[in-house]
């Protein structure tokens, strides 16, 4: 009895990636949906590992914050956001902190 599978249909925007996944399927003979399903599977993972290690690092800043020490600078900040007229929080760029880890360019790639 054939098992049924979720159907997804794909939609190339370049006509060379469908034409080397027909090539691959034909020299391999595994077929066109056994190769994009593997393809997409590894992308997932590797995005996947990304976002956690991202995360983790975004974690880390923020696990290091001392009001004691960042939450002046911060206030500061919020002041001149709120003057701006600009939702007051997204105009926080958080200079004071260290970026080392690029959390702030990982929020800003969404």
């Amino acid at each position: 009895m054939a098992t049924s599978r979720d159907a997804l249909p794909l939609r190339f925007k370049n006509p060379r990636t469908k034409e080397a996944l027909r090539e691959l399927s034909a020299q391999t003979g595994a077929s066109m949906t056994d190769i994009a399903e593997k393809a997409v599977e590894h992308e997932l993972a590797l995005l996947g590992a990304d976002l956690e290690r991202r995360l983790v690092a975004a974690l880390d800043v923020v696990q290091s914050y001392t009001p004691e020490v960042d939450l002046e600078a911060y206030l500061a900040e919020v002041a001149v956001g709120e003057r701006s007229g600009l939702e007051p929080v997204r105009s926080v760029r958080a200079r004071h902190l260290d970026d080392r880890f690029g959390v702030l360019a990982a929020f800003r790639q969404g």
